[in-house]
């Protein structure tokens, strides 16, 4: 990883290089489980190569080239993130498997049909379906697969719960700086049709704050001892940073509307939803 950085350099850092600087996974309400899942799904094996786009710190790509025996390439604008996912990948002996690299999913540095597969984890709902999602459908191979692990959001909502949602994804908005949205499930099903992708299958998982989604991030830290160790540094830079402090507050007021809100919750959850590239064009 970069050296240590002073408060100050911490303190401008966006919110994405913030949290791979400082070792956070990626968050995912499913937790191991649903990338199990969704990796069933788009029928992910030994001979499969995968690009996961906002692979953050690497957890998810190592867990699958672990599991499955694929090699994995995984991207993110976030320079951070990847210094630290490269790490995790040597730390674990997965380097044959596993590469990382900066970029962005708007413009993938790859060429056409280079993929069986593309993931995204907690991801799309940060990225703009009609830009992106013609990308991913470019770098996979014919027959290859596009699956997404996201939250979404019920429809209809009671119109008081709505206003805790929004307010909810304004904080997320606000923290990334990017258009974070919720979508129906509905509605994901309608932009893999839409945007050309074929026997769409669409998994919906309710009730976000039910998940086992704590002991997931624990896992991906690398452990408990990385995990506390992680809390500690998040303690000094908060009693030493105002600006810290005022960050870390609004993480937890998104995390708490969006996912261990009792009310709230009940109307949010995860799907895992895989479309197909058709496996020859006319």
């Amino acid at each position: 990883m970069s050296d240590e950085l002073t408060i100050k350099e911490v303190e401008i850092l966006g919110y994405y290089d913030f949290m791979g600087y400082m070792g956070i996974p990626y968050f995912n309400v499913g937790g191991v489980a649903s990338i199990d899942k969704l990796a069933e799904l788009c029928k992910i094996t030994k001979n499969t190569k995968v690009l996961e786009v906002g692979c953050g710190t690497g957890a998810n790509a190592c867990f699958l080239a672990k599991t499955y025996g694929c090699s994995v390439v995984g991207v993110d604008i976030a320079e951070h993130m990847v210094e630290y996912a490269q790490k995790r990948v040597e730390e674990l002996g997965l380097t044959d498997f596993v590469s990382f690299k900066v970029g962005n999913a708007y413009s993938l540095e790859f060429p056409e049909e280079e993929f069986d597969v593309v993931l995204t984890v907690f991801v799309s709902q940060f990225l703009d379906p009609t830009r992106v999602f013609p990308e991913f459908f470019r770098v996979l191979k014919p027959g290859g697969y596009l699956g997404v692990n996201e939250m979404y959001k019920a429809d209809p909502i009671p119109a008081d719960v709505m206003d805790r949602v929004n307010n909810g994804e304004k904080a997320f908005r606000e923290l990334t700086e990017l258009p974070f949205t919720l979508r129906s499930p509905a509605t994901w099903r309608i932009v893999f049709e839409s945007l050309g992708f074929s026997d769409v299958i669409l998994e919906e998982h309710s009730n976000a704050s039910e998940k086992p989604y704590a002991q997931s991030s624990v896992e991906n830290f690398g452990g408990w001892g990385a995990f506390i160790g992680t809390l500690w540094r998040i303690i000094v830079y908060m009693l030493r940073s105002s600006r810290m402090r005022e960050r870390f507050i609004k993480i937890g007021k998104a995390k708490r509307v969006l996912v261990q809100d009792k009310v709230t919750s009940k109307y949010l959850g995860y799907i895992l939803c895989v479309g197909r590239k058709a496996s020859s064009t006319k």
